[in-house]
C-alpha cells in the first residue's frame, strides 16, 4: 500500500526527501501519487522502435498554451537506471502550464553502451515530431538525460535528428559535457573513449545548433558546474547562442526538483527555464543564420 504524505510534509522533507523519493519505483510513486494528473491527457507506452524500452509516455495539457513547443523530457540515472513512468511529476510541472510533454525509456546499461543511449533519444524524438508535426520541439534532459538531449543535436550522424528543422532548443540540467574523463565502472565500459573524443559534447563542438540552455549547480558534487561553464565558453566561441545558468547552493538533485510544483515556488530555474523556453522562435529553421 503506497504510503500517503500531505504537501505540508512534503515541504518539510525537502531535498532529502525527494532525494529518497528519486532512488526507486515505489518511493517515486509517493511523489507521483500527490501529484494530480488535472492538466493532462496521458498517452502511455507509445513506441518509437522495436526493441524493450523503446517506448515513451505523452502528456497532452489540458489547456495548451498558444504557440508552445513539445517539451522532450530525458531522465537521468547513470545509464543503468530510470524509467520513464517515475517523472510524472516531471511533466506536470509543465503541462499545468499549458506544455506538452514526452518522457521516452531508452536503453540502459548492459544492455546499452555508447553511441546506443543517443540512437534511441534520436529515435524518441523523430516520433514526437511524427505526433506533433506542425510544432517545435525544445529537448530537456537531467544529468545522463542531458548528455542524451545535447549529443542529439550535436551528433546528428548518430542521432538522426533534423535538428534546425525541427529542434528550437536544449535545456541541459547537470549533465557531464567532457570537461573531465571518466574514470568509473561503469563508465569506463559504456564509454571506452572515457569522455576524450567525440564520445562527449566537448567533442562535437558545431555552430549549426539551436540555442542551448545550461544549467548546473555550484554544490553539485555528482556532475560539477564546470562541466556546464566549459560547454558553454566553447560553444559562445563558436558563435552558439547559449545561456549559462549557475545556481548557487543547489545540488545535482534540484534541478530535477524543482520541476515539481510542489517545489518550484523555491527556486527562480523553473521561472528561468520557462523564460527561455519562450523567448524561442516558434517557427524554423532553429539554427543561426549568417544573417544573425
Amino acid at each position: 500500500m503506497m504510503t500517503k504524505i500531505s504537501k505540508k510534509q512534503l515541504k518539510f522533507l525537502g531535498l532529502s526527501g525527494l532525494s529518497m523519493l528519486l532512488v526507486g519505483c515505489s518511493t517515486a510513486s509517493v511523489l507521483n501519487g500527490i501529484t494530480p494528473s488535472s492538466s493532462f491527457d496521458r498517452d502511455k507506452g507509445v513506441t518509437y522502435g522495436e526493441v524493450e524500452r523503446q517506448s515513451m509516455d505523452i502528456y497532452r495539457a489540458a489547456s495548451p498554451k498558444a504557440d508552445a513547443p513539445v517539451i522532450v523530457f530525458l531522465y537521468g540515472g547513470g545509464w543503468t537506471s530510470g524509467f520513464k513512468g517515475m517523472y510524472k511529476f516531471v511533466a506536470e510541472g509543465f503541462t499545468k502550464d499549458g506544455y506538452d510533454v514526452v518522457v521516452p525509456d531508452y536503453r540502459l546499461f548492459p544492455d546499452s553502451l555508447y553511441p546506443q543511449m543517443i540512437e534511441d533519444t534520436g529515435q524518441a524524438i523523430q516520433a514526437t515530431a511524427e505526433q506533433f508535426p506542425d510544432r517545435p520541439l525544445v529537448l530537456m534532459g537531467h544529468s545522463a538525460g542531458g548528455y542524451n538531449v545535447l549529443m542529439s543535436v550535436m551528433a546528428p550522424d548518430i542521432s538522426g535528428v533534423s535538428v534546425c528543422e525541427r529542434v528550437a532548443g536544449v535545456v541541459s540540467l547537470a549533465a557531464p559535457t567532457g570537461a573531465y574523463p571518466m574514470t568509473d565502472e561503469p563508465y569506463t565500459e559504456i564509454f571506452p573513449d572515457l569522455f576524450k573524443a567525440d564520445d562527449a559534447p566537448m567533442g562535437r563542438l558545431r555552430a549549426d545548433i539551436p540555442p542551448i540552455m545550461l544549467v548546473n549547480g555550484r554544490d553539485d558534487k555528482t556532475v560539477g558546474y564546470k562541466n556546464a561553464s566549459t560547454l558553454s565558453d566553447a560553444l559562445n566561441e563558436i558563435g552558439v547562442k547559449t545561456r549559462l545558468a549557475i545556481y548557487e547552493d543547489m545540488n545535482h538533485i534540484d534541478p530535477v526538483r524543482v520541476l515539481s510544483r510542489h517545489f518550484d515556488s523555491g527556486s527562480p530555474l523553473k521561472n528561468d527555464i520557462v523564460a527561455f523556453i519562450d523567448a524561442l522562435p516558434t517557427s524554423g529553421p532553429y539554427c543561426p543564420t549568417e544573417q544573425d
